[in-house]
């Protein structure tokens, strides 16, 4: 068996599972600039509301600038577009937006 990891560093929020067409169609509909991604390991893959997402598979090297990620005068936008892309896929009480990195492992 071949095992694929990639990690992402993304600005974003974790919301429940959501059927992927549900999310797909809402997003589209909202075009806010809210994307998602699935990642995690086999069977607790976890859904993600995300506005910038970087990757890097394993082996590969990610070099990211420190403004980056702190001081970014599009948080306040991209907040915004994440509650609102959370709402509209029915959960309310979603976390605060922040950076996060998760794995991905497939096969």
């Amino acid at each position: 068996m071949r095992l694929y990891s990639t990690a992402y560093l993304a600005y974003g929020i974790q919301i429940p599972d959501t059927q992927p067409d549900h999310l797909e169609d809402t997003l589209q509909a909202l075009d806010n600039g809210v994307g998602y991604l699935n990642a995690g390991r086999f069977g607790d893959e976890r859904t993600y509301l995300t506005t910038e997402c970087h990757s890097a598979d394993a082996g590969e090297y990610l070099g990211l600038a420190p403004e980056t990620l702190n001081d970014r005068r599009e948080r306040a936008t991209w907040d915004t577009a994440l509650k609102t892309a959370a709402e509209a896929l029915g959960h309310s009480d979603a976390p605060a937006p922040g950076w996060f990195l998760t794995a991905d492992l497939d096969n």
